[in-house]
């Protein structure tokens, strides 16, 4: 991939021979994060907003940091 340092969990995935489908999604979102960083931190930027809103309400939702 270039200089780019690849983080474990996808290296991981790279590396398996039988991928899932949730393991080719998770890669491409990768690779589209290289390709547009500020828009990847846009994104990133908005999902924290969301978390915190639904803090905020008392939402019981179990959410994955």
């Amino acid at each position: 991939m270039g200089c780019t340092a690849v983080p474990k969990d996808i290296q991981a995935l790279l590396d398996k021979k039988d991928k899932t489908d949730g393991d080719k999604k998770k890669i491409k979102q990768w690779k589209k994060g290289l390709a547009n960083p500020g828009k990847t931190a846009d994104k990133l930027e908005k999902n924290e907003a969301k978390r915190n809103r639904r803090k905020e309400s008392g939402s019981t939702k179990v959410i994955n940091p």
